[in-house]
Order: structure tokens, then sequence, then C-alpha cells
């Protein structure tokens, strides 16, 4: 093989192991966002697995399903972008969805 083949070849194999290590990494990390007025917290790993939703019980007390649902769409995206600003940083551009 041509030695700027060998290079390549080594260069490559050497960045897939990093992006693995990453992605590992980012299996294993949990972020965590939250609703603007705090009733709902969101957990997911850093490649958008959602763990778990948290809600102050508090919240049922004024009987709004539609406050509800807005706290939870804001504690996803918060969670979402968490995410994405953590993978980012480990692996370069990336997009989070989450599941």
């Amino acid at each position: 093989m041509q030695p700027e083949l060998q290079e390549f070849l080594a260069d490559a194999q050497a960045f897939e192991q990093r992006m693995r290590d990453a992605e590992l990494s980012l299996r294993r990390t949990r972020v965590t966002g939250r609703s603007a007025d705090g009733a709902v917290v969101v957990s997911a790993t850093a490649l958008g697995q959602v763990q778990s939703v948290e809600v102050d019980p508090a919240v049922f007390d004024h009987r709004d399903a539609h406050r509800l649902a807005t706290a939870i769409a804001e504690a996803i995206r918060e969670t979402a972008a968490a995410a994405t600003r953590l993978a980012e940083e480990r692996m370069g551009p990336v997009e989070v969805n989450l599941y």
C-alpha cells in the first residue's frame, strides 16, 4: 500500500473510534430541560432517548390542560436543545430528536 493511503486509512479508523467513543459517552450522559414555569422536567440521554418526565403536582391545581401541554412541550424543547449542544461539543454538527 502507498504511504498516503495507509495514512488515510489510519486516520479514518482513528476518526471512527473517536465517534464511537463519543456516541457511547452521549448514550451514558443525561440532560434535562425545564418548562418556563418549572412545572415540568424532562430527562433524556444526550442522544435523545427520553428517560423520565416529572410533573409538579401543583400543576393539577390549575386544571388547565393547555397550560400543562405547553409546559411539557417547553421542557421537551429545552431537553432536545441541551442534548444537541452537548452532542455538537463532542461530535460536531448533529441533530438530536427525542424519542
